[in-house]
């Protein structure tokens, strides 16, 4: 008998559980904060190593064409470029994108670049990027950014410690990736040039939410866009679920991007 009555009340509690359960309303996950943050870093970072190797110090000398100050340093190793954007805003003609840029970008290379084991070092002095002359300027910075040629047309590209600061709010930004130029390998010309990413990143937005991003499908980026054009990620906020950002069609150059919460879809700009 008191077998009996244990096995009931196991049970009762149980549909107790399910009844309750069942009955429970789902608040919906419309977290975006770390999406939008993760691409205020994303898009400016992405756009270093394009530009490290449009100047880099080959046999070939060093490709031209940009607006900012460029002075190099060839008396002895590592080989360093200083590029100078002023303090006023100045746009540069690689990146492609309009915006204006302000402060320094130093390239330091431990060897001619187009020599496999080639690393370039780069440090941001205050580097800060505006999407145009009527919008705040963003500051970037980090710990320590490295490229690493690993192969023809391969990069290992990674940043510790990237800061993205704007009016009232900073984040934070750290990425391990490898990085393939698909195109324009056989040309001086940078409007040519092609990339795809593969890797993982972490970060913290504004509201101090920490999350982490991997590359599902590659990301593409042509010089002559200055948006990611196609390529899809998972972006994991803490205690969430995984969000999946896809960048477009390749070959598309525009501003939208699709976002994919538990199956719901939405459009954002990536401006």
């Amino acid at each position: 008998m008191k077998r009996t009555l244990f096995y009931t009340l196991i049970l009762f509690s149980g549909l107790t559980v399910i009844s309750i359960t069942s009955c429970k309303k789902e608040t919906p996950d419309t977290e975006t904060q770390s999406t939008v943050d993760n691409a205020f870093c994303e898009g400016e970072f992405t756009n270093i190593l394009p530009l490290v190797n449009s100047y880099a110090i080959t046999q070939q000398g060093i490709k031209t064409g940009i607006t900012a100050g460029l002075t190099v340093d060839t008396s002895a190793w590592p080989r360093k470029i200083t590029l100078d954007f002023g303090t006023t805003g100045l746009a540069d003609t690689v990146n492609g994108d309009g915006r204006l840029r302000t402060g320094k970008i130093r390239i330091s290379f431990d060897m001619l670049w187009h020599t496999i084991g080639a690393t370039a070092t780069v440090s941001l002095d205050t580097y800060a990027v505006a999407k145009s002359a009527a919008s705040p300027f963003i500051q970037y910075s980090a710990t320590s950014i490295t490229i690493k040629h690993t192969g023809n047309g391969l990069y290992a590209y990674k940043i510790t410690g990237g800061k993205c600061t704007g009016n009232g709010w900073a984040l934070s930004w750290d990425s391990d990736r490898t990085v393939t130029q698909t195109g324009g390998l056989a040309t001086v010309d940078n409007a040519d040039d092609e990339y795809s990413t593969m890797g993982s990143s972490t970060g913290t937005d504004r509201n101090g939410k920490t999350y982490s991003v991997n590359i599902t499908h590659a990301i593409t980026k042509r010089t002559a866009c200055p948006w990611m054009e196609s390529g899809t990620l998972d972006l994991t906020p803490a205690g969430l679920s995984a969000r999946t950002i896809d960048y477009g069609t390749a070959g598309t150059c525009d501003s939208k991007a699709s976002l994919t919460i538990d199956g719901n879809t939405f459009t954002f700009n990536l401006n």
